[in-house]
Formats: C-alpha cells, sequence, structure tokens
C-alpha cells in the first residue's frame, strides 16, 4: 500500500512540474505562444525544462529564438 502511495505523490509532483513547461511542436511560429505570459516568463519556463533535462540543447536554441523574434 505505501508503494503505491508513493508512487501516486511521484506521478503528481511530476505533473505539477511539467505544468509550465513549453511543448516543442513545428506547425507554425505562434502556436507555443502561451496567452497571458511575458516574453520573460516564457524564456524562464523555457529554461527550466531545458535545466530538468526536458529538452535538448538544438531545442531549446530553437525554441528560444522563436520566442525572442515575435
Amino acid at each position: 500500500m505505501q508503494h503505491s502511495t508513493l508512487k501516486f505523490g511521484a506521478i503528481l509532483l511530476s505533473l505539477a512540474l511539467l505544468q509550465g513547461c513549453v511543448l516543442v511542436h513545428d506547425d507554425g511560429p505562434d502556436r507555443n505562444h502561451r496567452e497571458g505570459t511575458t516574453i520573460g516568463e516564457e524564456l524562464q519556463d523555457l529554461n527550466e525544462a531545458y535545466e530538468d533535462g526536458l529538452l535538448t540543447r538544438q531545442e531549446y536554441d530553437r525554441i528560444r529564438e522563436r520566442i525572442l523574434n515575435r
């Protein structure tokens, strides 16, 4: 019982941490823009995702350029 509780807690924590991450798609220049956020907030979220190992350097650089060139 304790093992399943820990597993469930780990899943919830993972989902909470990933909630603010940026999705990566090549479907258009503004597809990933989140309404109501600043460029600074998007760059911070992007940096967190990169530091957490969710993005490669190439993905990070490509998305960063998109955000800055809007």
